[in-house]
């Protein structure tokens, strides 16, 4: 596929299935942070990226007041499929990615370009994440993520549960490295994010945290974490977190 050129600072993609009146407040909040990484004088490229979309969804998102946006059409019936296409076609340097039924705070785009930019500086290898996901709606609740320097981090936490979310922001170069793998629930393997974080800290890329920024992630009685979690899914085999090779994960 041929690339096209890169001349956004950052692209934020929206990623939507069958999503309607629920993505207001997604799009607002997408957008007030969009202007405020702007007014710090960083270029984003707005992208939503419709996936078999539902004929309601692609009638909300086809609505004027989104205009600005660029919108894709796929049919990939799987998020990281989606997001592994999309890298390609996005002209950003970096990535940021949002569900249509989650929030972020209003400072999360810019805040995290700055990690971002300070380490392209130095030659660091960072992804940028914020640092709480407060989860409302089917569940109540806040998670406070460690940065990889932290004292509570422990890289054999990841065999119980993942400290990172695919809602972080990346140098496209990280996803282009790692793309997602396809989920297969139905033989109990899922949780892409998860496998995400390993491979990305196996191959030396450096989790962070932006402080004071939050994702709000909506919690729906129907969803792929729930699905997952019902199935008891977990993440692949994974040469990076076997007994003798967990404890350098992420050091």
């Amino acid at each position: 596929m041929k690339e096209r050129p890169k001349d956004f600072d950052l692209s934020v993609i929206v990623t939507a299935h069958d999503e309607t009146v629920v993505s207001g407040p997604t799009m607002q909040a997408a957008e007030a942070a969009i202007q405020r990484a702007e007014s710090e004088g960083f270029e984003i490229e707005r992208l939503i990226v419709l996936d078999a979309a539902t004929e309601d969804c692609l009638s909300f998102f086809n609505q004027p007041a989104f205009d600005a946006w660029t919108k894709l059409e796929m049919r990939k019936k799987d998020l990281g499929k989606v997001r592994n296409e999309v890298v390609h076609l996005a002209k950003g340097k970096n990535i940021a990615y949002l569900d249509a039924d989650d929030l972020f705070s209003e400072n999360w785009l810019a805040e995290g370009l700055k990690h971002l930019g300070h380490a392209a500086l130095s030659g660091e290898r960072i992804i940028v994440h914020p640092e709480l996901n407060w989860l409302f709606d089917g569940g109540n609740s806040v998670f406070a993520k460690p940065d990889q320097t932290d004292d509570i981090f422990i890289p054999h936490f990841f065999y119980f549960s993942n400290y990172y979310d695919s809602l972080c922001m990346a140098p496209r170069q990280a996803h282009l490295e790692i793309p997602y793998v396809h989920r297969d629930i139905p033989n109990g393997l899922s949780f892409q994010d998860w496998q995400f974080s390993i491979e990305t800290m196996a191959e030396g890329w450096r989790h962070v945290v932006a402080r004071d920024t939050i994702i709000f992630k909506r919690r729906r009685d129907i969803s792929l974490v729930t699905e997952s979690t019902n199935r008891k899914a977990i993440v692949r085999q994974l040469e990076a977190m076997s007994i003798d090779q967990v404890g350098k994960l992420g050091r």
